[in-house]
């Protein structure tokens, strides 16, 4: 599974841009443009770009696995929320930018939740969706108005926006949904929670705990959303390849979960 590190940003053609221009905007290279997004036979004419259609552009030069999206005029933070199967305060929450979650300004580069994946030789949307838990309709919804990505063939070195697991005050940013994880794997997000108090725990497939339910902290409490970071130590081993980190709150009058999150995982073999 071929995760792609780095940031990537995500621009909606507009009438007169090229490849060349984007590449010098974004602090990318043409090659790279062109082939994370298919600008070639039999999706585009060579370099081609047509008004409406969306890119993935990834920076030459970036330490985060960040993704953010520009703007355009009439945008909503419903629609993006919806188009990118995120909880709309939550958007709004991580992104400090946006000072009004009523009004964005075009042009404006917000974070969104998610991850870019590689497709390899022999991919579908549907093994990548299995492996991932994200499901296929999601998938092609954050991926609208991108002609070399369908349902029915993608093609090896294409870059896939995936959203990532969330709930209306929690989102994971690490462990990554499909990826292998193993002892002292780095727990990563956003929270707005309770007192800071972020809870989690890890189940295989077998529903064998892994790791008993053990809590971490924000860096700042309710109400505002704030960053979260934890190892996930592991109390027995795995029996099953397949798991599910779980990510959730407590409620302080009952004690139930709230907010559950759920990201798939997989265990090293």
């Amino acid at each position: 599974m071929t995760i792609r590190r780095g940031t990537h940003i995500i621009h909606t053609v507009r009438p007169g841009d090229s490849v060349f221009y984007l590449a010098q905007r974004y602090d990318s290279e043409i090659d790279a443009i062109v082939e994370a997004n298919g600008l070639y036979p039999p999706f585009n004419e060579l370099y081609m770009l047509e008004p409406g259609q969306v890119l993935v552009i990834p920076k030459t030069i970036a330490t985060e696995i960040e993704n953010y999206y520009v703007v355009q005029y009439g945008d909503t933070i419903g629609q993006l929320a919806n188009r990118f199967n995120v909880e709309p305060e939550l958007l709004s929450g991580i992104n400090r930018t946006i000072h009004n979650p009523d009004y964005l300004d075009a042009n404006q580069q917000i974070l969104l939740p998610s991850f870019i994946y590689e497709v390899e030789r022999g991919d579908t949307l549907a093994n990548i969706s299995q492996r991932t838990g994200i499901p296929i309709e999601t998938i092609l919804r954050a991926n609208f108005n991108r002609p070399a990505i369908s349902e029915d063939v993608i093609y090896e070195g294409i870059q896939i926006i995936i959203p990532l697991p969330n709930s209306e005050n929690i989102v994971v940013l690490l462990p990554l949904p499909g990826t292998e994880i193993h002892d002292g794997a780095t727990l990563e997000g956003f929270a707005r929670t309770f007192e800071g108090n972020v809870l989690y725990r890890l189940v295989d497939a077998n529903n064998t705990v892994v790791t008993e339910e053990s809590f971490t902290t924000t860096r700042y409490g309710a109400p505002s959303y704030s960053q979260f970071l934890d190892q996930i130590e592991f109390d027995r081993e795995p029996t099953s390849p397949l798991g599910e980190l779980q990510v959730y709150s407590r409620s302080a009058q009952d004690g139930s979960i709230q907010d559950l999150v759920q990201v798939r995982v997989w265990f090293n073999s």
